[in-house]
């Protein structure tokens, strides 16, 4: 049985990386970090939302707390294939993730409105394991805390559907010691955190589920090449980390894919005829803000010196 972590809690660090960027960046990685046990994978998410968009629209307001509530698949799942239903909140920084795996059909089964362990018991899991933890006490009491999100912002409808290729690295000691400390092929360095975790997403692309012709996730988000890649930590990142971000230029940036899925949604409703283009100005545009934000921060201030004065007389 492949075991999931049901429960997050930690620091988020977004980059949105062109090209160059992405090479360089994965490329800092070897030695030290490789992809996991999964791999390259196929991420499916349908985000839930008022009739009015309400929740998507408090969090690109950035307040000091958010949640969201999304439905998230690995590759393409049948009905009694495993998802996942996800609560995804951030506070001051911190990101809480609180989720259950049932299966496809019992997951629509509740969100559609049926008690979650009614659906899970009429649409189990094929694993008798995976089926027993779908009810354990602890997938259980997440649950109602999905109920409590669900009674609080009723009703919820389908949203948005993202889409995106990821990879995920973890560090090499991380992964022998997964595969049982036998021989991987990889030799590692020791100055990575255990809980260090890197992914890049590639090939975001967006479907509007409240559109008439809702369908696929066939709108692209960013240029082929491009990725977003995320930090996940408890901790300070390790110094070579840093070094490799300052050497690529890449800076922390605000990217929801929810949220950048939203806003093409509404520039479409409004006509534009270039939004993707617009949106790598404005990125390229924010980043260079950034560049010139960090220079000056480690700039040397500036000595004062008072202008020389020469007394006149009255």
């Amino acid at each position: 049985m492949t075991t999931f972590t049901d429960v997050f809690e930690r620091k988020e660090v977004k980059y949105r990386l062109d090209a160059r960027q992405h090479r360089a960046m994965a490329a800092a990685l070897r030695g030290r970090m490789a992809p996991d046990a999964f791999g390259r994978t196929r991420i499916v998410s349908r985000y839930f939302d008022t009739p009015e968009r309400a929740l998507i629209e408090r969090s690109l307001d950035k307040p000091l707390y958010k949640e969201k509530l999304r439905l998230r698949s690995y590759g393409s799942p049948q009905a009694g294939d495993r998802v996942f239903v996800e609560i995804k909140k951030k506070y001051k920084g911190i990101v809480y993730k609180r989720r259950v795996g049932c299966s496809l059909a019992a997951a629509e089964a509740y969100l559609g409105g049926e008690s979650y362990e009614q659906a899970c018991a009429r649409f189990p899991l094929p694993d008798p394991a995976m089926a027993a933890e779908s009810l354990s006490p602890r997938s259980v009491q997440i649950a109602r805390e999905v109920d409590e999100f669900i009674a609080r912002y009723r009703p919820l409808r389908p949203s948005m559907l993202i889409e995106c290729e990821r990879v995920a690295y973890a560090s090499i000691a991380t992964i022998a010691a997964a595969a049982g400390g036998g021989a991987t092929g990889l030799r590692a360095l020791g100055d990575v955190p255990d809980d260090l975790r890197i992914t890049f997403d590639a090939g975001i692309a967006y479907g509007d589920l409240f559109a008439r012709d809702a369908g696929a996730a066939s709108h692209p988000l960013l240029p082929d090449g491009d990725a977003v890649m995320e930090i996940k930590s408890s901790g300070p990142f390790p110094l070579w980390l840093v070094r490799a971000l300052d050497a690529c230029e890449a800076y922390p940036t605000s990217f929801s894919k929810y949220g950048e899925a939203y806003r093409a949604c509404m520039a479409a409703h409004r006509g534009a005829s270039s939004f993707a283009t617009a949106r790598a100005s404005q990125a390229a545009a924010e980043q260079k803000a950034e560049r010139f934000a960090a220079a000056l921060r480690g700039r040397r201030p500036r000595r004062f010196r008072a202008p020389s004065h020469t007394p006149t007389r009255c």
